[in-house]
């Protein structure tokens, strides 16, 4: 496409717009989408190697997206999915009391299962839009020497 003025960006614009909006309604609820996002994270994860032990695993109201193992280490999953990464990435979602919440069903799941090993936070983004899918795998992303897990 051949850009010969500020009309032609536009137009290009809007139709990226109808094209995402379209998507969007074509992929249902937000719900829905962070389920399909889910999925395409545990898949990934068991192809590079990654045992996963729950997924959706539930402490009073708090929840871990995945419970997983890889070697010795005990890794403790949030996914983010987005159709779009337009505004922010997933990544950027996952915020203090998010961490809080998920800390809290950790040290949870660690306690019920008698866990005293290595473990760690990661965070896997999933972004799809009408033309791919992204998956960014941010290792280690809970500084844990700045927040007191109870």
């Amino acid at each position: 496409m051949i850009i010969r003025n500020k009309g032609d960006i536009f137009e290009i614009v809007n139709m990226e717009i109808e094209r995402l909006e379209h998507f969007w309604e074509m992929s249902g609820s937000k719900k829905r989408v962070g389920d399909w996002g889910e999925k395409q994270a545990r898949d990934w994860l068991i192809r590079q190697g990654v045992e996963v032990l729950h997924h959706n695993w539930r402490s009073g109201h708090k929840e871990i997206d995945i419970i997983a193992r890889q070697s010795d280490v005990l890794i403790f999953i949030e996914v983010k999915c987005r159709s779009t990464s337009i505004f922010a990435p997933p990544e950027t979602a996952v915020n203090a009391k998010k961490w809080k919440h998920i800390g809290i069903a950790a040290t949870d799941y660690m306690i019920k299962n008698k866990y005293f090993g290595k473990f760690r936070f990661d965070i896997l983004a999933v972004t799809i839009t009408p033309y791919c899918k992204q998956i960014m795998h941010f290792k280690d992303a809970f500084d844990r020497s700045k927040t007191t897990l109870y």
